[in-house]
């Protein structure tokens, strides 16, 4: 009697196993990430100024050397190489995807925690950039004093 009511339940589960298996899409292969970029030009021309016044900052501090200048320019090419394999890799299949609609045309944009108004967003986003940019320039004004 026990028995038949353990085959019983274990039949019932499987029904309900197949039951919502039959509801879920299926697997029609590997796709391309549907996000993108979507941040507005203003975010990303003031994260570029940012690094230009951090490069250029570091150059006038200690550029009197050849060492201090190559060290510059290796740092330059790592930075143009960060930001350009990303934009390489965003523009694979970008034909294929949808694009999402700039963060602005929503008053904010959608995070891996939940959804962020822009100007935490931005505030996140440029926070570092801007504070190399400071720490650059304030390197800059020291070495001009020593």
């Amino acid at each position: 009697m026990l028995m038949d009511f353990q085959i019983e339940g274990g039949q019932a589960v499987a029904a309900e196993i197949a039951a919502e298996m039959q509801d879920l899409p299926r697997y029609r292969g590997p796709s391309h990430e549907v996000r993108t970029f979507e941040l507005p030009a203003s975010v990303w021309i003031v994260m570029f100024a940012c690094y230009a016044v951090f490069f250029a900052a570091l150059f006038v501090a200690t550029g009197r050397g050849i060492a201090a200048i190559f060290a510059l320019l290796v740092s330059i090419a790592y930075t143009a190489m960060y930001f350009g394999t990303a934009a390489i890799l965003n523009g694979v299949g970008a034909a294929e995807r949808k694009a999402l609609p700039p963060a602005v045309q929503f008053d904010g944009i959608a995070t891996q925690t939940g959804w962020m108004d822009n100007r935490a967003a931005f505030a996140q986003i440029l926070t570092v950039p801007i504070l190399l940019a400071v720490f650059a320039c304030a390197f800059a004004i020291i070495r001009a004093f020593v």
